[in-house]
């Protein structure tokens, strides 16, 4: 990394003249250096003259789409900058790929990756960027923003047009410097030479007169346009123009104006498809019936750049392996206007064979574009299959106007491409409606698509189909979708597996998130262990998320010490950035917070389930993050505030409609036990509901117990618990274990229950939990301690502990209030109304309305002087121990 240089420049095409004054304007102390001028100003030449002679180290960076986006941008910047060997080894820059593939932020990882190589102390980066007009507007505001905050960078760019690197106030903000039209127009010596004329001949005059145009001089161009500053209309008039006069004159053979027009389809070509496309168009050498030579086509392609037709990028030996003849933009668009009037026939399979290079080029977008255009949908689900995560992350919004004219007929025979849509919609958050429409969509044909489809393809769609009935909420379908994805994944060859590129993990991380919400924890994890391994063995980050959804899955079922050897192990691999806080990594924090919570470490469990916060709109885990939230209030004493914001939660996804009759159905348990938290034992039973006849059955039965115990019923709960069959997790287990256990020292039965209590320890102790413990009604874990004590084998210490952070009250001795709610009854008699209140108890008036609610609903009365009362009958409320 010690040499000094610009990395795949264009190749200067000998003959051009050499213009030292904007070599010199390029090397300028600024940090931004922008040549602005409509086309055919010569601004690629000037640039790379000066990128081929400069001492700088960097770049070069050529546009190809329209609206490059954030995450495109920082993407091809890293991958230049790694390819030219510009990155130490562990910069984030070199994974920016997977790490924007799981939601970094681009910005974010372009400044980590450049400040750490300037740490390294190697100096300042320049990013020499040939069409900054192709940027969306995002990424030209955040690109400046990283030129702003990063000494270490600087950056030399054309442009055709005016953007916001031109805008006057941020001339305020950052040196920079603009070469306006003016600079980069011909003078009437730079004229004369490039003509090898005399200063006051007719040509020169004609030339100056175009506005000291360098294309129309380059083109020896006879019927100049007026004014001083050509628009791009006029340039291309012109270009169509001297195609005409170059073919009627005969500077051009036939043989070198086919090959251009018929090359000119594509915006970048190497020798391979050059000669492709010579193939394609049948052109041969004259007198002759073989195709073109790969030495034949070289020279064709040398002699467009002696023309002045384009330019040589890179070369052979670059880092970057790439060596691309690119035409100049208004000279291709003349050409290829020419092809699409001439050679109509051609035009299907010249566009086809140049989607097919660009895609082998890592190229999948624009191949993508080029394969609807001519409506190849094999081509299309090709590009889909092999890149949908990238052309998701970088051309999403491009997506939505790609496909907007294609038929709902159409989609319907066309699973992959339908899922890409619902993807993109369902992401924006404000899509949901439509988001769901093409799920069903991508459901239905996955379905009539897989039984003529190659186990790679089945496999496949059938992924796609349980993951769009998923999160269409029709989780029983979902399940059938994905024990066949399952099946024919297990029975496929070696070399049908082969087919299945980079998606292998994520097809096992669906299959097993389905399996997950089912319930069937043990096959979940089979497929996320299969994820994880096929992951290590061939390179791919999915297997990343398949270790994150097993640790998450391992503690949701309540096996948290394997859990945490999972999770250990996680944060220990190397992660692209942002993926652990991103939805790749969503199960990783989740089962952080839930270890959290079973040592009633309250505060950690929010540290890490806030870190998910900005996925919440759109993330189908919505319910798990909830119940953490729920538990966490509880934990901390503030069931009430807890209850609000669940019930704000469901009420926001309800409108987005992704509420789901299972999730709402395991969120009433979760309710149910923040009713009973706040002290409303009949809201509890209600919110509870009846008990379904489903695998829901056993957290009801859970849920309905401890309801019992908290209102002193131990026989009641012990009912409620032998209905309790069949429990296929180890949460479920611990936590019929122990209220088992709790109703039973309740009952004062010493001899029935040290046993229990002894095993409900073992059993949780072994499996790391904890919070089933702190869920025990207050009066039912005070007997499970005296009988542990008087049992003498060291289980009232974990009892102790536990009973330290008890969440739950019991009931039988009247309403229970919080501490704050114990603080707010003790000063009620003493304040004349709710902003004395608010000022005695350092609270805002409104949260004292709400505390107040929860007071006259506890005490049963509906009125401040009817609380009062209440309150001097019962005496000095306390809160709870």
């Amino acid at each position: 990394m010690g040499w000094m240089a610009i990395t795949g420049v264009p190749r200067v095409p000998e003959g051009v003249r050499v213009r030292s004054r904007l070599s010199a304007r390029f090397d300028g102390p600024q940090a931004l250096v922008v040549a602005r001028a409509p086309a055919g100003y010569g601004k690629t030449v000037a640039m790379a003259h000066w990128a081929s002679t400069t001492e700088a180290t960097g770049v070069w960076i050529r546009f190809r789409e329209n609206q490059v986006g954030a995450a495109a941008l920082v993407q091809l910047i890293g991958a230049e900058l790694d390819a030219a060997g510009l990155l130490e080894p562990g910069s984030t820059l070199r994974s920016a790929s997977d790490a924007l593939a799981g939601g970094a932020d681009p910005w974010q990882l372009l400044r980590h990756g450049l400040r750490a190589r300037g740490g390294a102390g190697t100096g300042t980066i320049t990013l020499a960027l040939d069409g900054l007009e192709r940027l969306a507007d995002e990424s030209s505001v955040g690109l400046l923003d990283a030129l702003l905050d990063l000494p270490g960078l600087q950056i030399r760019a054309t442009a055709r047009r005016s953007s916001l690197s031109d805008e006057t106030a941020l001339a305020l903000k950052l040196d920079r410097a603009v070469i306006e039209p003016a600079e980069l127009a011909l003078t009437a010596a730079e004229a004369a030479a490039a003509l090898d004329a005399e200063p006051g001949s007719p040509a020169v005059a004609r030339v100056l007169q175009s506005g000291g145009l360098p294309l129309y001089a380059r083109l020896m161009a006879a019927n100049g346009q007026g004014g001083s500053e050509p628009s791009d209309d006029d340039i291309a008039a012109l270009l169509d123009s001297f195609v005409r006069v170059e073919l009627t004159g005969g500077a051009w053979d036939e043989q070198f104006m086919g090959f251009v027009t018929a090359t000119s389809i594509a915006d970048s070509l190497d020798l391979r498809l050059a000669a492709e496309i010579a193939t394609v168009a049948r052109l041969r050498p004259t007198g002759r019936s073989t195709p073109l030579t790969t030495e034949e086509v070289a020279a064709l392609l040398d002699r467009a750049e002696s023309d002045g037709l384009g330019l040589w990028t890179g070369s052979a030996a670059s880092p970057s392996g790439r060596h691309e003849f690119v035409y100049t933009p208004v000279v291709r668009e003349a050409f290829e206007r020419r092809l699409r009037a001439a050679r109509p026939a051609h035009l299907t399979a010249l566009v086809r064979a140049v989607a097919t290079w660009e895609l082998d080029r890592q190229r999948p977008y624009a191949a993508l574009r080029r394969a609807v255009a001519i409506g190849d949908w094999q081509l299309v689900n090709r590009v889909v299959r092999e890149h949908w995560n990238e052309i998701l992350r970088n051309h999403g919004p491009q997506l939505r106007v790609l496909f907007h004219r294609t038929s709902l007929v159409e989609l319907r025979r066309q699973p992959l491409v339908t899922m890409l849509l619902a993807l993109e919609y369902n992401r924006s958050g404000d899509h949901r409606l439509r988001a769901l429409e093409y799920f069903a969509l991508a459901g239905y044909a996955a379905r009539t698509q897989r039984q003529r489809s190659s186990p790679p393809d089945r496999a496949l769609l059938r992924a796609i189909e349980t993951a769009a009935l998923r999160v269409s909420g029709r989780a029983d379908s979902a399940l059938g979708a994905a024990l066949d994805a399952r099946d024919v994944l297990l029975e496929m060859s070696a070399q049908d597996r082969d087919h299945l590129g980079r998606t292998e993990p994520t097809l096992h991380n669906q299959i097993g998130t389905t399996l997950f919400y089912a319930g069937r924890f043990d096959e979940a994890l089979e497929s996320f262990a299969r994820s994880t391994a096929i992951g290590a063995s061939r390179g791919l980050k999915g297997g990343l998320q398949g270790t994150a959804l097993s640790a998450g899955t391992l503690a949701v079922a309540g096996d948290l010490t394997e859990a945490a050897q999972v999770a250990e192990e996680a944060v220990r691999l190397d992660w692209p950035e942002s993926w652990i806080t991103n939805y790749q990594g969503s199960f990783l924090q989740l089962a952080e917070a839930l270890i959290a919570l079973e040592r009633w470490d309250a505060d950690e469990a929010d540290r890490r389930i806030r870190s998910l916060d900005p996925h919440r709109p759109t993330i189908e885990h919505w319910p798990l993050l909830a119940h953490v939230d729920a538990v966490v209030g509880l934990l901390r004493g503030e069931p009430d505030r807890a209850l609000l914001r669940l019930e704000a939660e469901i009420t926001r996804q309800r409108r987005r409609s992704s509420a789901a009759a299972r999730s709402l159905a395991r969120l009433a348990e979760t309710r149910s036990l923040l009713l009973l938290a706040a002290g409303d034992a009949e809201g509890a039973k209600k919110a509870l509901g009846k008990a379904p006849n489903s695998s829901g059955a056993a957290r009801h039965g859970i849920a309905a117990a401890r309801i019992d115990l908290a209102c002193g019923l131990p026989e009641d709960a012990l009912r409620h618990l032998l209905r309790v069959q069949e429990l296929a997790d180890s949460r479920s287990r611990g936590e019929r274990t122990t209220l088992r256990a709790a109703a039973l020292a309740l009952l004062g039965d010493h001899d029935r229950a040290a046993p229990v209590v002894h095993e409900a320890v073992a059993f949780l102790i072994d499996r790391g939990q904890g919070l089933a413990l702190a869920l025990v009604p207050t009066e039912a874990l005070d007997a499970m301690i005296r009988i542990a004590t008087a049992a003498g084998r060291g289980d009232d210490e974990l009892l102790r502990r536990a009973r330290r952070h008890a969440a739950v009250a019991s009931l039988t001795a009247g309403p229970v209030f919080t501490a704050r709610e114990a603080a707010l009854a003790r000063a009620l008699p003493e304040a004349r109304d709710t902003a004395e209140l608010a000022a005695m108890l350092s609270v805002s008036p409104n949260t004292i309305k709400t505390q107040l609610r929860s007071v006259y609903r506890k005490l049963g009365v509906t009125s401040r002087s009817e609380a009062i009362a209440a309150l001097a009958a019962r005496g000095r409320p306390e809160p709870p121990g």
